[in-house]
């Protein structure tokens, strides 16, 4: 028979085994949890380091991109630069060009009146010698040769002030600035052109004899056609003795330019004319009746000013005529639209109604002068 304190050895023995297996249990367990997780945190951070090459590698490629995104910009900076330097460039030859056309312009004119002057300077002194010689025989003693020497020398001093012509001092200042922006434009491209007045006919001021083009850009003189109207239907905005025609916008104020195509014509009258101009015979077709116009005839341009035309130089014929129009400085001015160079200017003064182009294709001239009369308009 045991005892009781066998069985409890017995007892305690068996739950210390049990107790030890189940730590050897555990422990083995968590062993094989633990490696499974550290073997995802192995893959985490291989992961993680790909990301990362991945990312520098990105990281490096924007910074290329992005320095060659600046390095594209600087280079357009600099095109630019370089292209406003040739404009600047262009523009300060341009400038001083025309500088250095009003100095001479000026030189010359302020030459030929300070000639003006001493000769009649001149003159003023030639005349206060004569006084001068006069007095001092006044001031001799009366005696027989004192009244030969006097008859002889009022012959010898008999001056007369002879005043010189008069010189035209008006100066333009469209002459030399004018449609300046227009001008340089031109000067820079063929291809370049501004924005420009870009103008029509209007069909009820021109004369029966006229043709406008279905455009309203180009008209032509037909001799003997049939127009259909009588003196009691004639239209008071209808020109119906000259062979004109006017724009069919006028203008109050700014400054507005526009061509006219007169190539191949032998005879031609363009310009800018009054609203309220004559429709009719006018006994002076000059600017004494609001109009200021150019005139080709026989070969010559003339300016049609008052009381008398006024010859225009022009070294080569215009096929263009450009005409510049400014209403704040109250000037007309003409140019030679292919070269630029100013043709003639006149002062309209204060005109408190619309200005409008005015054109006179003139006849045929005998079959010489059939070709149209037109309005430029340039191509950007």
């Amino acid at each position: 028979m045991r005892s009781q304190s066998s069985d409890c050895f017995v007892l305690t023995r068996k739950t210390g085994m049990h107790t030890n297996h189940m730590k050897d249990t555990n422990n083995n367990f968590n062993n094989s949890l633990l490696g499974a997780q550290k073997e995802k945190l192995i893959q985490a951070i291989k992961k993680i380091k790909h990301e990362i090459d991945e990312c520098y590698e990105a990281e490096k490629d924007a910074f290329v991109d992005a320095l060659e995104v600046e390095n594209r910009f600087e280079k357009i900076e600099r095109e630019i630069r370089a292209e406003f330097q040739n404009l600047h460039r262009f523009l300060n030859e341009e400038e001083e060009a025309d500088v250095e056309r009003l100095k001479k312009e000026r030189d010359k004119r302020v030459k030929i009146l300070k000639d003006r002057e001493k000769k009649i300077a001149m003159q003023g002194r030639d005349l206060e010698k004569a006084i001068e010689t006069l007095n001092c025989k006044l001031r001799e003693d009366d005696s027989p040769k004192l009244l030969k020497e006097i008859k002889e020398l009022l012959k010898r001093c008999e001056v007369n002030f002879v005043r010189p012509s008069p010189i035209d001092s008006e100066i333009f200042s469209s002459q030399f600035v004018g449609p300046i922006q227009y001008r340089i434009w031109k000067h820079m491209k063929p291809s370049l052109y501004p924005n420009i007045s870009l103008l029509t006919f209007d069909p009820e001021t021109a004369h029966p004899l006229l043709t406008l083009s279905p455009e309203r850009t180009a008209v032509t003189f037909e001799e003997g056609k049939e127009t259909g109207e009588n003196a009691a239907e004639r239209n008071p905005k209808r020109f119906h003795y000259y062979y004109c025609v006017m724009g069919s916008e006028g203008f109050t104020h700014g400054r507005h330019y526009w061509e006219v195509e007169v190539k191949g014509k032998t005879a031609w009258r363009v310009g800018v004319a009054r609203a309220d101009v004559h429709r009719g015979e006018m006994d002076s077709s000059s600017t004494l009746n609001g109009l200021w116009t150019l005139s080709l005839r026989n070969g010559s341009i003339t300016a049609c000013t008052h009381p008398k035309p006024t010859p225009v130089l022009s070294y080569t014929p215009p096929i263009r005529i450009g005409v510049f129009l400014d209403c704040d400085n109250e000037e007309v001015s003409f140019y030679n639209a292919v070269t630029m160079n100013p043709l003639f200017s006149f002062y309209t003064g204060t005109v408190l109604v619309p200005l409008y182009p005015f054109y006179n294709p003139c006849d045929t001239d005998e079959g010489k002068n059939c070709a149209p009369l037109s309005i430029f308009h340039p191509s950007l």
